[in-house]
C-alpha cells in the first residue's frame, strides 16, 4: 500500500514476483517497465478495465475503501472479512 510512486511499485513487485502467473496487465505508467519483465507485461486499458470496475464497486459498497474518507480500517483482519463478505454478495451467495 502506498502512493503510485516507483518505490511503492518496486516494493509490491518484490512481494509478488515469485508468484507463478502468466501475465501482469497494467496501464501505461512508465516505471512499470523498469521492474516488470517485458515478456510477462501487457500494457493497455483493454487489460485493466475489469479490475478498475471491481475497484470502483469495492469503493462504492465499503466505506473503508473510499478515497479521502474518515472510515478506515485499523485491522487487516477486518479488511479481509469485509472483502470476503462483499465477494460473497457479488457472487450471489448472500442477500443484503
Amino acid at each position: 500500500m502506498g502512493d503510485r510512486g516507483t518505490q511503492t511499485g518496486k516494493r509490491l513487485w518484490n512481494k509478488i514476483k515469485e508468484i507463478d502467473t502468466g501475465l501482469y496487465c497494467t496501464d501505461h505508467w512508465k516505471p512499470y517497465e523498469s521492474f516488470i519483465p517485458s515478456m510477462k507485461h501487457l500494457q493497455g486499458k483493454a487489460y485493466t478495465f475489469n479490475i478498475e470496475n471491481l475497484n470502483g464497486r469495492i469503493r462504492h459498497y465499503l466505506a473503508r475503501f473510499h478515497r479521502k474518507t474518515k472510515c478506515w480500517s485499523k485491522s487487516i483482519e477486518m479488511i479481509d472479512a469485509s472483502l470476503k463478505l462483499l465477494f460473497h454478495k457479488f457472487n450471489s451467495n448472500l442477500s443484503f
